[in-house]
């Protein structure tokens, strides 16, 4: 008399109706939870001097992620970000908070420093010296 089988057919247009609506509350909460966890950019001028301080131009700016630990490779492909301009200056709007690598390069010199990027650096200028 009652059958076991499950038939699609046999639901009525509200029940079809609340099942699709039930999804879509579902997926808007889940898409709500991994936007909350996007991590906001923190724009930051890398300012480059030399030994002196005086302000380097034509040094090429390349950052990468730092490994979370030093037991581990670091898997990061670096940004180049580009070449400094007169004033030693250089834009970096993709930051992320975090630790990384920036490594400054000019003709056969290169230098690396370590730095820590942090929401309280925001929109300002962290100096980097450059020893040729």
């Amino acid at each position: 008399m009652y059958s076991t089988i499950f038939n699609i057919g046999q639901i009525n247009k509200y029940s079809k109706l609340a099942i699709f609506m039930s999804i879509l509350f579902l997926c808007g909460c889940s898409s709500q939870t991994h936007s909350s966890q996007k991590e906001t950019t923190i724009p930051v001028t890398l300012h480059v001097e030399d030994a002196k301080g005086l302000p380097v131009e034509g040094v090429q700016v390349t950052i990468v992620k730092a490994p979370s630990s030093d037991e581990e490779p670091s898997t990061e492909i670096g940004e180049i970000l580009g070449k400094t301009d007169k004033n030693g200056d250089i834009k970096w709007d993709t930051g992320r908070k975090g630790d990384y690598s920036v490594a400054l390069t000019k003709g056969e010199t290169s230098v690396t420093h370590h730095i820590s990027l942090t929401e309280d650096k925001k929109d300002h200028a962290i100096p980097l010296v450059f020893k040729e």
